[in-house]
């Protein structure tokens, strides 16, 4: 890069918990380089939560639905598309770096027209991704996890993996204050003003194989309620997971022995929620990586994929599996149909897991 302030551009599209994985390597980039103009090319879903980031100069939405447009609008795909490049480019990026690995990201480090494009070399570069990069980065071994691999992506311009990855959010303030009259009407505002502990059970996740049964997560909230006494929140979004939360709910004993279901959050509520409770408990999803990011200690049940590689990163936090063979197998149905990665995890094992978290925090 040439001597004045470098001009970078992070690659992330989607999804929600991969571009939180990609939060430290955009800490560790501020971190070497104050003075940079540092953009990012995303999908709406993660700018939702993103947007407001300290360290991000510029957002280049990625018009994602340009790609699925009919016959009928393709006009309109194909000028969104025309705009988005346009906005790359003029930015003048020194150098492009695609955390995703895929044709599109690979195309979108492209069209910045930046001199160093930088990508993953090896299992992690998919479809014709190898086509864009210039500069190629195999991840060490060491790099098991899915932070250190985007990580690794920095030694070309000369950033090190750090010793304690880091993560930098944006602020939530207003959010947090609209979280307040349904934190108060449920008695979770304490006399001091403050919201009083509380545990967040979220039992929602996209592949079918890494959703543990609404009816077990009642029973570790009913364990919660019993043995802690401290009142539990139950997260959800659309219809499925808010019957799942309801779930929950009634097996625990609902509002009478403080399990309580949230209202409808966007991702930035859903942060506030987040950020103010000391527990969050969770399947392998975007919001269990959301609480990581946030500094709030997870319980995750992992079923169909690896924590070694999609864990919560970072020390503090438990994971629970089932413990079979075929875990983890990457897939969303599941070939012997009862689940069992998930199925055999313990209502009582992840309710250890949770006073293991909630005894080092007293």
């Amino acid at each position: 890069m040439s001597g004045r302030s470098p001009r970078i551009l992070i690659v992330r599209l989607s999804a929600f918990g991969d571009c939180l994985h990609t939060v430290p390597a955009l800490v560790a980039l501020r971190r070497k380089f104050p003075e940079a103009h540092i953009g990012w090319a995303i999908e709406k879903l993660p700018y939702s939560v993103l947007h407001g980031h300290p360290m991000v100069d510029s957002w280049h939405i990625f018009p994602r639905q340009a790609l699925k447009l009919g016959n009928s609008k393709i006009f309109d795909g194909m000028r969104d598309m025309s705009s988005f490049r346009k906005d790359l480019i003029g930015q003048h990026y020194d150098a492009a770096i695609d955390f995703q690995g895929l044709t599109k990201s690979g195309l979108v480090t492209w069209w910045s027209r930046a001199k160093q494009r930088i990508g993953f070399k090896g299992e992690d570069s998919r479809e014709f991704n190898l086509v864009f990069a210039n500069k190629r980065v195999k991840p060490p071994e060491e790099a098991v996890h899915v932070v250190e691999k985007n990580l690794s992506l920095l030694k070309p311009l000369g950033v090190e993996l750090p010793e304690k990855p880091e993560w930098v959010m944006p602020s939530y303030a207003p959010e947090i204050e609209s979280t307040r009259p349904f934190l108060n009407e449920c008695g979770l505002i304490g006399g001091d003003g403050q919201p009083v502990k509380y545990v967040i059970i979220n039992p929602g996740a996209t592949w079918f194989t890494k959703r543990y049964p609404p009816e077990l997560f009642g029973e570790v909230a009913k364990g919660l309620v019993a043995q802690r006494k401290m009142p539990v929140v139950v997260t959800w979004a659309g219809d499925d997971e808010h019957k799942a939360a309801q779930t929950i709910s009634t097996i625990a004993g609902g509002k009478e022995s403080g399990v309580f279901v949230a209202p409808k959050t966007n991702l930035r509520e859903l942060a506030a929620l987040t950020s103010q409770a000391v527990l969050f408990v969770s399947n392998d999803t975007g919001p269990l990586h959301l609480a990581v990011a946030l500094k709030v200690r997870t319980v995750a049940i992992f079923g169909a994929t690896d924590p070694l590689r999609n864990g919560a990163y970072g020390s503090g936090h438990r994971v629970q599996t089932g413990g079979i063979d075929c875990h983890p197998c990457w897939k969303t149905t599941c070939e012997r149909v009862d689940r069992a990665c998930l199925t055999q995890v313990k209502p009582g094992d992840v309710v250890s897991s949770c006073n293991h978290i909630l005894d080092r925090m007293q």
